[in-house]
């Protein structure tokens, strides 16, 4: 029971989370009488159908500029940590390749051929 009441809190919380940028609108629908009686700057000039819409745009805009977050990365300045793992890892890796001669190992896809005994070796226990 203590799971599901968890559960579904973090279901609304989440929720109100996702409807916080469409918050304005639904509150414009919502009151859209008192709006346009009450709060519209342009409620006493009726020839520009303005409807609320310049209260809905300052709404909008006051959410936009309290939404706005620096979306860049974080810049660490290295000088300040002056222990690094990565300046004192140095290795080197030696890779030495043997080519051998390119023999044909197969003339046709049942027979074989040719074939180095250094590589292809029959089993030495036979079960």
């Amino acid at each position: 029971m203590k799971n599901q009441i968890l559960g579904t809190f973090f279901y609304m919380l989440y929720i109100v989370a996702m409807l916080q940028p469409v918050m304005p609108l639904i509150e414009y629908n919502m009151n859209k009488e008192y709006i346009v009686s009450a709060l519209c700057e342009n409620r006493n000039k009726p020839e520009l159908a303005c409807n609320g819409k310049c209260y809905l745009d300052k709404k909008i805009e006051n959410s936009h500029k309290n939404d706005s977050h620096n979306h860049s990365i974080p810049q660490i300045d290295m000088s300040k940590y002056p222990v690094s793992l990565v300046e004192n890892l140095n290795f080197s890796i030696n890779i030495k390749f043997n080519i051998l001669n390119s023999e044909m190992f197969f003339e046709d896809e049942k027979q074989p051929v040719k074939y180095h005994s250094s590589v292809f070796k029959p089993p030495t226990v036979l079960i």
